[in-house]
């Protein structure tokens, strides 16, 4: 061994082994061994205040595994084998590369060496044996959660409007205590909705009021019927599943939890009572296609237009609905956002749909036609692979600071109440990414039509008004996003100057001439 080249690797994960002498203690202590046993360092690798859950995020590891395959050194020197990994799957993927290499693992206060059998063996059973460790953690916090809320418990940390946690609480201070300003908004925004106030106009009368959520943001529709469905409101607890928008009645257990009450029994079932109905008036199917439901922009704000509906009487007491297109930011956060900037959608979709039909006039224009649809659909994935990729590192940031969590826990640093806490948090911040990456997945799993042929296009836009009468929605949509990228309004919102923004495979193309409407493309836009 007299002969052999080593390389150390130290890791710590918290903050506090970093500003502590854990490193310079496993350094000294690796240092010592090997100059004993007369075996040569070659360098030192250290991870400080990296997590041990995957082997990404370690760059000292990885150029550990680099020069492992240039033949650098024969032995790797750890203070402890959890030094190298947590998991079962990477010690075992390090241990290949080792053994391809000829080189061998030491763990000083382990006495385990991989280059015999019975060495290699222990190391794999070391490794399962911590990966069944952490995952019993994971299950005894579930428990210790489900016990807490069975308990009555509070759970939700400081996220809930109209209450105040505290981590730890002085002497003679409560742990947890109602903050009077924003209980009696919360009050204020159930007798609004009790009283008849929809979502939408609560939303604009507390925005307007210059109130704030918890995270000191912007009220929008979601979160004011989240506090309407809180059942920490009435001093209970949820537990089991969550309420979720799957179409479905879900049964909710409720029980008594530790805090108190700010909105009374007779006001909270008013208000569930209230929801019920407006639920069963909105299940209703669609009573019209808006096919240009997002592809038509405010001209205000730019953000996608939506449906928008006002009833109109007649002499007889009949009423006929009026359909519009109005901006999405007003619709979901109200004036404070945007205006509502309302066009009528007959108007907009029959000018819309002329101009689509004198495309295919000039015959010149349909090959040029047919490269566009086949190109954006070649293209419409990409946005989404990289909102996907932008929330997966999102999420696993969440992972690393729970795996952090974890190792703190593990080394004595916080007990198991902070643990629960900040476990609690981190879970409640994860579910909303999840959410939005489940959305992500769902349209990248629809898979996209086949390419298309010039006699297609030409069949397509030479009937497509009643093309889009027979189409689900989602398709109607889709082939008008193979073509057009946005549709803009003037400020005044004068439909005749409005602009369709096709990709830059059309940005030359010019239609007849049709008086004071207007056809333009966008090279800015793929």
């Amino acid at each position: 061994m007299a002969n052999d080249t080593a390389a150390l690797y130290i890791r710590v994960s918290s903050e506090e082994q970093v500003e502590g002498y854990s490193i310079d203690a496993q350094l000294d202590a690796l240092r010592e061994y090997c100059r004993f046993r007369r075996i040569t360092v070659l360098k030192e690798y250290v991870d400080a205040g990296r997590s041990a859950k995957s082997i990404e995020g370690r760059p000292a590891l990885q150029e550990l595994l680099h020069d492992a395959a240039q033949g650098r050194f024969q032995i790797v020197m750890v203070w402890k084998l959890n030094r190298l990994a947590r998991n079962l799957k990477d010690l075992l993927h390090m241990l290949k590369v080792f053994n391809k290499h000829n080189v061998s693992i030491q763990s000083l206060t382990e006495d385990i060496q991989t280059d015999t059998a019975m060495g290699n063996f222990l190391v794999q059973m070391l490794g399962a044996a911590a990966e069944l460790e952490r995952a019993q953690i994971c299950e005894n916090v579930q428990l210790t959660v489900q016990n807490r809320n069975q308990q009555g418990k509070w759970n939700s940390g400081n996220m809930v409007l109209g209450y105040r946690w505290h981590k730890n609480p002085k002497q003679g201070q409560p742990q947890l205590e109602i903050v009077k300003e924003e209980a009696q908004l919360v009050r204020t925004i159930f007798e609004m909705y009790a009283g008849g106030l929809g979502l939408k106009a609560i939303t604009n009368r507390l925005n307007a009021e210059g109130f704030k959520t918890k995270k000191g943001l912007t009220f929008c529709i979601a979160a004011v019927r989240g506090i309407l469905a809180n059942p920490n409101y009435i001093g209970k607890i949820r537990i089991g599943t969550s309420l979720k928008r799957t179409g479905a009645d879900i049964e909710v257990q409720l029980v008594e939890g530790e805090q108190e009450p700010i909105i009374p029994q007779e006001l909270w079932d008013k208000v569930q009572s209230r929801f019920g109905e407006r639920k069963r008036s909105s299940d209703r199917t669609p009573d019209r296609a808006m096919p240009l439901t997002g592809l038509l922009k405010c001209p205000q704000c730019g953000s996608g237009m939506v449906t928008g509906r006002s009833k109109g009487y007649r002499k007889d007491g009949t009423f006929r609905l009026n359909h519009y297109y109005v901006c999405s930011s007003y619709n979901n956060r109200g004036f404070i956002a945007c205006r509502q900037n309302a066009v009528r959608a007959d108007d907009m979709e029959n000018w819309f749909f002329r101009h689509v039909r004198k495309l295919v006039t000039d015959t010149g224009l349909l090959e040029h036609v047919v490269a566009a649809v086949n190109s954006k659909r070649n293209t419409d994935r990409k946005p989404l692979e990289d909102e996907r990729r932008r929330l997966e590192k999102e999420m696993a940031s969440f992972d690393h600071r729970q795996q952090r969590c974890f190792e703190l826990f593990e080394d004595g640093h916080i007990d198991r109440k902070s643990f629960v806490e900040r476990l609690n948090e981190l879970k409640e911040q994860k579910a909303v990414l999840q959410a939005e990456l489940k959305e992500i997945e769902e349209k990248l799993s629809d898979p996209l039509t086949e390419s298309v042929d010039a006699e297609r296009i030409r069949s397509a836009l030479l009937q497509f008004r009643k093309l889009l009468q027979t189409a689900p929605i989602k398709q109607q949509r889709r082939l008008l996003r193979g073509l057009f990228d946005k549709i803009t309004l003037p400020p005044d919102r004068n439909i005749q100057n409005a602009v369709i923004h096709c990709s830059t495979a059309l940005q030359h193309l010019q239609l007849p001439d049709m008086g004071e409407e207007t056809w333009k493309t966008n090279n800015k836009l793929a």
